[in-house]
């Protein structure tokens, strides 16, 4: 992140001391009146011995389905079904998600596909409202990388969610949030930007028809919207062709 990039977001941030009472106030109150969803019920891996790719998808809440009921409507396999629509063989995939994980939580893990020829991670959302440093961010994706990429891994970062979008949040406590994982998200593509991983520039589908009665997580029309952004990215740097 440039210099000139970090003095804007402290001017802004320096811009909310006023409204932090507020701030804290409408926290503490979405979090006791925000309705609390469970994570999807299902299978969280496919392995096959006719695979030819592995794919490993860690995440948060999103990656763990919260928003629909069963993990065949969820992101990883709307996205691995449209991955299939292009690749003749079987997928494996193992999702990694934990409801309301950090990246540092997501690392303590362990992973039942190694070396994965697809890493892919949607990440950010708790990271950005338990206020994880910009030094801290960058170590842990860092290490979450290193930890469960192999060798001829390609490496695929979502972007972070803007949680100004959320209908969840009030003003001001969506600006709030919002300028936090705009910066989470900044520091992200810069260091995608300066590795050999890959940015997919595929945003949360956040509105009010494609998300869940909670305000936070997509509903099934929105995974799939979503998974189709994410999957399309995926089979380009791949060059994965259709079917014919």
């Amino acid at each position: 992140m440039s210099k000139l990039a970090r003095i804007k977001y402290l001017i802004n941030l320096f811009g909310f001391i006023p409204l932090l009472p507020i701030i804290i106030f409408q926290a503490f109150k979405v979090k006791s009146k925000t309705l609390r969803l469970p994570v999807a019920e299902g299978s969280k891996q496919f392995i096959s011995p006719d695979a030819n790719l592995n794919l490993l998808h860690i995440g948060e809440s999103t990656v763990a389905g919260v928003g629909v009921s069963q993990l065949d409507h969820g992101l990883t396999k709307a996205i691995v079904n449209r991955m299939k629509q292009t690749n003749k063989n079987p997928i494996n995939w193992h999702i990694l998600a934990e409801n309301g994980a950090t990246l540092s939580q997501l690392n303590q893990q362990e992973s039942q596909i190694h070396h994965p020829d697809v890493l892919l991670i949607t990440i950010g959302v708790n990271d950005t409202t338990k206020f994880t440093s910009a030094k801290c961010w960058a170590a842990q994706i860092k290490q979450c990388v290193e930890q469960f990429s192999g060798h001829n891994s390609q490496v695929f970062f979502t972007q972070v969610p803007d949680m100004t979008l959320f209908p969840a949040l009030p003003f001001p406590l969506n600006r709030f949030l919002g300028l936090r994982s705009q910066l989470l998200d900044q520091l992200l593509r810069d260091m995608c930007e300066k590795s050999n991983w890959h940015f997919i520039e595929a945003s949360l589908p956040i509105k009010p028809e494609w998300m869940a009665i909670d305000g936070y997580h997509p509903n099934q029309a929105g995974y799939q919207i979503w998974a189709e952004q994410i999957s399309h990215n995926i089979l380009e740097v791949l060059k994965i062709k259709p079917k014919l």
